[in-house]
């Protein structure tokens, strides 16, 4: 979790701390909680019987030393350092959280739910209830999930221009109740705001710069880092799926604030997703090379693409964040490019909450 509202970070984790310890003494999970806070320094936290590890500027700058640019300030893409601190730690799966995400249905399950979306098999079900003839008794195989990306009830994930039409003529939005595997060359809106991801995904998993001073852009450091992700998966024969476990989400942000910042990244976003669906990713073996070889291509985008309107040169950095972002996971833990060896804990999930306004 990344917070810059420690109060509201703190009920969250009240809520939701004794559901996780009764889940991992049923299925003898080690747990870790990660909150990184987008400030200067620590506030206090509520007494857990999980373990927390909290971070700040502070921490950036030690971890990271002179790249810890590539961690922005006042932004949701703060999430990062979690994910970086999860990846640390050998952390074999990773799930991020909003600091305003309320207990949803089955909460009980909640992390269960999200595991098994990486115990799914490769024989697609034509009805349900029953295994239809032709489905094997035996080994079915294993699908290769990279992430399951969980959905929300309530208040729903709008762009800004969505919402303020919906403000005049109120639409009921509806969710699919079930998990899906996201079809190979297709592209999907990830919201960070409840993901599960594998270690072997967290090279591609970087959020991307964002802050309105900074760089003119906002809101889109999940949308882009899914958009990322996905293309990855895809050459790699790796899997997407999205659905199941739900949380609450109940905090409406200002959908008139949510278009100014969101107003650059929308007319980038039209044009930035084709580019990525042409990248040539040809010769990567694992998430790392792919990712590294998409950050190539993506530094091209403003002179393929100068239709688009790119901040001046934000690719270039966004590109140069990338590889950055490579480079530290996997000097740090001295691994190969694909996250081995295996962390020996089956779940310590960095919770996050998206960046201020979302």
């Amino acid at each position: 979790m990344a917070t810059n509202r420690p109060l509201l970070a703190a009920d969250m984790l009240r809520a939701w701390s004794p559901l996780w310890l009764a889940e991992a003494q049923t299925a003898q999970l080690q747990i870790t909680i990660f909150l990184h806070e987008d400030g200067p320094q620590l506030s206090p936290l509520p007494r857990l019987e999980l373990p927390v590890r909290h971070t700040c500027h502070a921490d950036i700058a030690t971890r990271l030393g002179e790249h810890a640019w590539i961690i922005p300030h006042g932004s949701g893409a703060s999430r990062s350092f979690a994910l970086l601190a999860a990846w640390d730690a050998g952390c074999d799966f990773v799930l991020t959280l909003d600091d305003d995400c309320l207990l949803g249905p089955r909460p009980e399950a909640f992390l269960r739910t999200h595991l098994e979306a990486f115990e799914l098999d490769r024989w697609f079900r034509t009805i349900d209830g029953q295994a239809p003839r032709g489905v094997p008794y035996g080994d079915r195989g294993r699908l290769p999930v990279l992430l399951n990306h969980g959905l929300w009830t309530g208040t729903p994930d709008l762009d800004g221009a969505t919402a303020v039409r919906h403000l005049r003529d109120p639409v009921h939005v509806v969710l699919r109740a079930a998990r899906e595997v996201v079809p190979p060359g297709m592209f999907f809106p990830l919201c960070a705001m409840n993901v599960c991801y594998r270690r072997e995904a967290l090279p591609a998993a970087y959020n991307l710069l964002m802050g309105l001073d900074a760089y003119g852009l906002d809101r889109f450091d999940d949308i882009w880092s899914g958009l990322f992700l996905k293309r990855v998966a895809d050459q790699l024969g790796r899997y997407v799926t999205s659905g199941v476990p739900f949380v609450h989400h109940a905090r409406a942000s200002d959908p008139f604030a949510n278009m100014r910042k969101e107003a650059r990244g929308v007319q980038i976003h039209e044009h930035l997703w084709r580019h990525v669906a042409q990248a040539p990713l040809d010769g990567a073996t694992d998430v790392a090379s792919a990712y590294l070889a998409l950050a190539d291509w993506v530094e091209r985008f403003p002179a393929a693409a100068p239709q688009a309107g790119s901040p001046e040169g934000y690719f270039e950095r966004t590109a140069q964040a990338m590889r950055t972002w490579v480079g530290c996971l996997l000097a740090r833990a001295g691994e190969s490019a694909n996250g081995a060896p295996a962390a020996t804990s089956p779940l310590e999930p960095a919770t996050r909450r998206g960046g201020p306004g979302r």
